[in-house]
């Protein structure tokens, strides 16, 4: 996704071949840690520490500090405003190349972010999936994203514990592991929400994982947006009440 012209004026910026590369995919992501970082990027493990280390002590990027810490990187605008007033040149030019990748990856929405485009929304998911560390709960209502997920729910449930939670018994087939129904709560609240009738708004997916982040799939008269939260302050309570109220298909 990050070409090669892309990465060589970062370079001229004063970046490294490897800052240049995590940082750019940074600012596709938004947030990642330094796993997942690797795994895009191809950069030796035992690198990848140094090389975010080295973004944070620039500037760059931020870092939760937690473990395992979650890395982002600073606003655009302030990054460029500062690098401007020390007289770097060309700064312009790559500043527009760089918020015009930003407008293909999640954008700052209240607590999180804004997954606008397919590869935002299923990296985000598929990431999701893979370093939850103790529970999943995938609310899905739609067959075509079960199938979807299918092998990354069931790698998941290897590890963790998995609630699948469908709003109809017949999709139950495709799911790749055991399921669950919801009660009158979820059903109303998200497989059939009563909205106005000139609404089009409809839940297809959403995903908690570890009672701290989550991820939304909306879809609006056609048009699908997704929603990434971390920390999510909902997360917690959602989590307790759900596996509470489902009950096996």
């Amino acid at each position: 996704m990050i070409d090669e012209s892309l990465l060589s004026d970062l370079k001229s910026i004063g970046m490294s071949e490897y800052e240049a590369k995590v940082y750019g995919i940074l600012t596709a992501l938004r947030v990642a840690d330094a796993r997942e970082i690797h795994e895009h990027t191809k950069i030796p493990r035992g690198r990848i520490y140094e090389t975010l280390a080295s973004l944070v002590q620039k500037g760059f990027v931020v870092s939760s500090g937690k473990s395992p810490a979650m890395y982002s990187p600073v606003d655009l605008t302030l990054i460029f405003e500062r690098l401007k007033r020390e007289s770097v040149s060309s700064l312009d030019q790559l500043c527009v190349r760089l918020k015009n990748l930003e407008t293909e990856s999640p954008e700052p929405l209240m607590q999180g972010y804004k997954l606008s485009t397919e590869w935002t929304r299923d990296n985000q998911i598929r990431m999701v999936l893979r370093r939850a560390k103790s529970e999943i709960i995938f609310l899905c209502n739609d067959k075509e994203f079960l199938k979807k997920y299918s092998i990354d729910i069931a790698r998941a449930a290897k590890r963790v514990h998995v609630y699948l939670i469908v709003g109809k018994k017949e999709l139950a087939e495709f799911a790749p592991v055991k399921c669950y129904m919801g009660g009158n709560d979820i059903e109303s609240s998200f497989f059939h929400r009563e909205m106005s009738e000139d609404s089009g708004l409809v839940i297809k997916l959403l995903l908690i994982a570890d009672s701290r982040e989550s991820i939304s799939i909306l879809e609006d008269n056609g048009i699908l947006t997704g929603i990434f939260i971390f920390p999510d302050i909902n997360a917690r309570y959602l989590s307790k009440n759900f596996i509470q109220e489902i009950q096996p298909v």
